[in-house]
């Protein structure tokens, strides 16, 4: 963001704090004035967030809104009921910090314990009603967020309530597990009441990019069952605010943005203007930690005539951008095609929370778990793409854009997606076999016998067929391998994996200048001049046909630890013995001698040097088909103007110019 927008949003997001208003029944601050607050203990304003506590001191800190909230009556016609969203941030140098706590109380003086629990992390309250005698009149109510030894967040809900000396205390380990409170980072909570079902649910997670009024139904939440009504139904006052104390850690906590509605759903915060309220650092900070503001109203007061010259010329650039991402936004709908959008909170019931039991696989792009949707159960695979892959946001548009309107049933019917944040998630059809991958290669798995991976062989070429020429425009896959390659119930292959593809017009050419693909399924021509074509795809295709029928990987050491290619490999035993010598030992006794050698020849063919002599896959079909004739090729053809060495060569090291996406042999992405 330049300076000029810079300026005008600061101008802009601190009218708008400081200048707010609010009812009893309802609030919102994006950013704090002391005007509408109660601070007591160390709490104090840092520019326009509260800091609740700071620094190594036996201390604690308090801020409430000054204005009491009216719960006498109740429109709704139930109990009472709240609903509140804040954000927070804890500064320290520990993971022991002590934690923070949202209050609901009848005063606005509460008495702290000061006792060695507040090292370990834990708040300490007195209860409210002692000795005194307005005690029946009295109430502490306290969501209380604390980071404790093993790393997990765990969530007090407690009520001190004077009449009788009774206290109600409501704890449980959440499923926050990753979230570290004092990690620095901004974290937003949710606390719903509904005070005529009894039930309270607390939510938690980073703050986002975006902040919506539904956004806590979608994420983890802990329920309790607590009963507030007639405590806030019959208190004259009851007050909201936060509080922390501090033990023997180094420790600043802040709060940034708050909403609070009675009786309803609070307002969403604007992410926006907090982040605005995180945009400089305060003096007494250190070591380059948290940052948060010092900007003054007179500061705003002296930019303004600044900001108004340049407002033309930053809103007419904010229009036009704000217009190029709604164009593309509308773009991205348009090339879903029929695929379903799934919320986080689907895909995060459908695993158990992704758990690890649920887990199929993992590679370069992250991990593949088995859900259950719905009713009726519908069984899925979801690929969940980590932020560090490889496959970014190009790969994702790339196959969400492609399989959204590719139906074969030899090909992975991805059924929808999901964006959350810096994730993204595929949902797939579940293939109850794996991966071929694992059949050919993997010892724990039982060998599949000649006519399964014929089967298999002639369901990919199907898929292939339909991808290269009858569709309504050709798509490149550009990465055909074993790995890619998935089995459903009934044994049949589906080709998957379209993060690489690319699409055409039937009589255009591909326009890619980038290697993209998997070490020995590389054609030569692509590696030299990084040329996506079907022939590129034909040659990997090519390799796979002798993968599977030799039981070997492309690339594999020899004796002496040097790559062996396996096409030189299957040319090498044809030119010295019997073409059915380079069949998987596993199939001695289970082959037809002719079919497996039809697929190997072919297997050379279609990899063939020279792109011209390969054979397109729907005439590759027809030979599988035996409704066309392979020609009876000597071995001498397959290296006829031609050089293997030099082509595993241009593979290895494939020319600095070109850009490349290249993934290994032992796994698809």
């Amino acid at each position: 963001m330049d300076m000029g927008s810079h300026l005008l949003l600061t101008v802009v997001v601190s009218l708008h704090a400081f200048m707010h208003t609010a009812s009893s029944d309802e609030f919102i601050f994006n950013g704090f004035s002391e005007e509408n607050l109660k601070l007591s203990g160390q709490a104090s304003m840092v520019g326009r967030a509260i800091r609740l506590i700071g620094g190594v001191t036996l201390t604690e800190g308090d801020a409430f809104y000054s204005r009491p909230l009216d719960f006498s009556s109740n429109s709704g016609g139930g109990g009472a009921s709240f609903s509140t969203t804040f954000v927070f941030a804890i500064n320290s140098d520990t993971t022991e910090a002590p934690g923070i706590a949202f209050v609901l109380s009848s005063t606005m003086e509460l008495q702290h314990l000061h006792n060695n629990s507040l090292v370990q992390g834990q708040l300490g309250f007195a209860d409210v009603g002692g000795n005194s005698p307005n005690s029946r009149e009295q109430f502490l109510f306290i969501v209380e967020l604390n980071y404790i030894y093993n790393g997990r967040v765990v969530i007090d809900v407690k009520n001190l309530v004077s009449v009788n000396h009774t206290t109600s205390s409501y704890r449980a380990n959440s499923i926050f597990e990753s979230i570290k409170l004092s990690s620095a980072n901004p974290m937003q909570v949710w606390i719903h009441y509904n005070g005529t079902e009894q039930k309270l649910n607390v939510t938690l997670e980073e703050l986002g990019d975006q902040v919506e009024q539904s956004k806590s139904l979608s994420l983890p939440q802990l329920p309790s069952t607590v009963n507030l009504s007639h405590l806030l139904s019959n208190s004259e006052h009851v007050y909201a605010g936060f509080s922390a104390a501090n033990g023997q850690t180094n420790c600043s906590q802040y709060v940034i943005g708050w909403s609070f509605m009675r009786n309803g759903q609070a307002q969403p915060l604007n992410t926006f203007d907090l982040y605005r309220v995180l945009s400089n650092p305060p003096e007494e900070e250190h070591h380059g930690k948290y940052i948060l503001p010092m900007g003054t109203l007179l500061t705003t007061v002296i930019l303004v005539p600044i900001v108004l010259v340049l407002f033309v010329v930053i809103f007419s650039y904010n229009v036009k951008s704000w217009l190029k991402k709604t164009l593309a936004h509308e773009k991205w709908k348009i090339d879903c095609g029929v695929l379903q959008s799934f919320t986080y909170k689907d895909l995060f019931i459908a695993t158990s929370r992704f758990n690890k039991k649920a887990l199929l696989g993992k590679g370069g792009f992250g991990k593949v778990y088995k859900g259950v949707l719905g009713v009726p159960k519908e069984t899925i695979a979801i690929k969940r793409v980590s932020p560090e892959s490889k496959q970014g946001m190009k790969e994702f548009m790339a196959e969400i854009a492609i399989l959204g309107h590719l139906r074969h049933r030899n090909l992975v019917q991805l059924i929808g997606y999901c964006r959350h944040r810096q994730e993204l998630l595929f949902v797939y059809d579940y293939m109850p076999n794996g991966c071929l991958d694992t059949y050919l290669h993997k010892k724990d798995k039982p060998t599949l016998g000649w006519d399964q991976r014929l089967h298999i062989i002639k369901g990919v070429t199907a898929g292939l067929v339909y991808l290269h020429e009858d569709w309504e425009q050709v798509v490149i896959h550009r990465d055909i391998k074993v790995s890619n390659v998935l089995l459903d119930d009934g044994m049949n292959g589906r080709l998957g994996d379209f993060g690489l593809a690319r699409l055409h017009g039937h009589e255009a050419d591909a326009h890619t200048t980038r290697v993209a693909g998997t070490w020995g399924y590389i054609a030569p021509e692509l590696a030299r001049f990084g040329k996506a074509t079907k022939a590129t795809d034909v040659y990997a295709f090519g390799i796979f046909l002798m993968e599977v029928a030799c039981g070997r990987r492309p690339i594999e050491a020899n004796a002496h630890g040097e790559p062996l290619v396996l096409a030189d490999w299957v040319l090498n035993t044809w030119q010295t013995g019997s073409l059915i010598d380079a069949m998987d030992t596993r199939l001695e006794q289970d082959h037809v001698t002719e079919e497996v050698e039809l697929v190997l020849k072919l297997g050379l063919l279609c990899s063939h040097s020279l792109p011209k002599e390969r054979p397109c896959m729907r005439l590759v079909m027809q030979y599988l088909e035996s409704n066309a004739t392979l020609p009876n090729f000597p071995p001498s053809f397959f290296t006829a103007n031609s050089s293997k060495d030099e082509g595993f060569e241009d593979q290895v090291v494939p020319p600095p110019s070109v850009a490349t996406s290249i993934t290994g042999l032992s796994g698809g992405r």
